[in-house]
């Protein structure tokens, strides 16, 4: 039988179990969840379309976690995706080599 939904808030000398026996975990602060976003071993020697592909799979698996309310790692796959493109990609050497004006342009629009 579970605990009501009152008694679950975790309050001063409270067991750090839920109701049901399995342990509680406190949700991660922001900065904890930016250092995981940044945590995908950026390497400048790797072209720019594997860049652009690594960015594009966080943003699936960003989209996938908010589809089943994974907050947290909507969190991180979103923010990794968007450090790769408007952070580390204009810095890249190959970036202007790589990528057309529209291209560039398309990418910058994502922060308007």
């Amino acid at each position: 039988m579970h605990a009501p939904a009152s008694r679950s808030r975790q309050s001063p000398g409270a067991s750090p179990h839920s109701g049901d026996g399995t342990p509680r975990h406190r949700p991660r602060t922001i900065a904890e969840l930016a250092d995981c976003a940044l945590d995908y071993g950026w390497d400048a020697s790797m072209g720019v379309k594997h860049w652009l592909k690594v960015a594009d799979g966080a943003r699936t698996k960003g989209k996938l976690y908010a589809e089943n309310g994974d907050l947290e790692n909507e969190f991180i796959h979103y923010a990794r995706a968007a450090t790769i493109v408007l952070e580390k990609l204009p810095a890249h050497r190959d970036y202007n080599a790589t990528l057309n004006p529209d291209q560039r342009h398309n990418l910058g629009l994502v922060s308007e």
